[in-house]
């Protein structure tokens, strides 16, 4: 009776616990059914009481193993939030992304310490990868502030040898694109939270067309001072070339929240007054916009910048 004791006892002290309460419970009950096989026990209360532990071992393991499964597929999820945010953050290759998200769903399915050692491996060799990978992305993001500071010294020459103002646009004041372009590779640089407003003019051209280059004019000034007064006073805004303007939003804010917030600036009502010979005409100011988070490659910026400032607009 004195072994069977030990050996419920042991049972209780030495089982692996997923949860520590439930663990404590499994512990008390063994130690109850301990206490209970005294010396002249009948057979059919021994009995009994030995299905007592092994139901509790049979339910305590059941439990257990649930909680492992829920640890195991918490790990899983912590590892796909760690790819994506891997991924979006460091711009890496589609292939590399795929090989993170194949890990990930490896995790889930392991069973053995070589498996487990077997993903590890495999993980150490990809992150192995993305790093070569973002260093490499460093070195051309370096190299691209270096070509643009080189443009925009010589583009400041040529503008101080034609008489106009350094990298401004003598209409609105704004800087020009050459500016944008090193302020957009310092943000990306930086890893600031940033993000690219884009704004194109509607019918820009058609009107200039039908009502002379004044009046554009008029437009492109009562547009640009309408950006200065409703954007934040530290939000650079750029001309980033006819019709397109380029702001860099400062924002801790998710894409959704300053999409909203820039879309009740650009859908305020604008007027621009016309005096022609018979009447007077209001002329409503328009502009499709859209927004991108700020990337750690430049170049990926303007490609998407300069695409949508290319889409045509309806003419009237």
């Amino acid at each position: 009776m004195r072994v069977v004791r030990l050996l419920v006892q042991g049972i209780g002290q030495h089982s692996i616990s997923g949860d520590a309460n439930d663990g404590a419970r499994f512990r008390e009950s063994m130690e109850e059914i301990s206490e209970g096989l005294v010396d002249g026990i009948s057979a059919a209360d021994l009995n009994v009481r030995a299905g007592s532990v092994l139901r509790g071992l049979q339910d305590h393991n059941g439990r257990t193993a649930r909680q492992q499964q829920l640890q195991t597929a918490e790990l899983q999820n912590m590892l796909k939030m760690l790819s994506y945010t891997v991924g979006v953050i460091s711009a890496i290759g589609k292939a590399k992304l795929d090989r993170l998200e194949e890990i990930q769903k490896q995790v889930g399915m392991v069973s053995e310490l070589d498996d487990i050692r077997m993903i590890k491996v495999k993980l150490s060799e990809c992150l192995a990868d993305i790093r070569k990978e973002a260093e490499c992305q460093k070195k051309e993001t370096g190299e691209t502030i270096e070509q643009l500071n080189r443009g925009i010294f010589e583009a400041r020459k040529s503008a101080a040898s034609a008489g106009t103002g350094e990298g401004i646009d003598g209409l609105t004041a704004l800087p020009l694109r050459h500016e944008a372009e090193a302020a957009l590779a310092e943000s990306g640089r930086a890893g600031s939270q940033d993000y690219v407003a884009v704004m194109v003019l509607d019918r820009l051209q058609v009107l200039n067309q039908r009502f002379g280059r004044e009046l554009g004019d008029a437009i492109v000034v009562a547009f640009v001072d309408m950006l200065k007064k409703r954007l934040n006073p530290e939000d650079l805004i750029f001309r980033w070339g006819g019709p397109a303007f380029v702001a860099l939003l400062a924002r801790p804010g998710s894409l959704e929240r300053v999409r909203s917030e820039l879309g009740r600036i650009m859908e305020a009502k604008l007027e621009h007054s016309i005096e022609t010979s018979h009447r007077s005409v209001l002329v409503p100011i328009a502009a499709r916009w859209t927004l991108f988070p700020m990337m750690a490659a430049p170049r990926l910026i303007y490609q998407k910048i300069d695409t949508f400032a290319a889409i045509p607009t309806e003419r009237d």
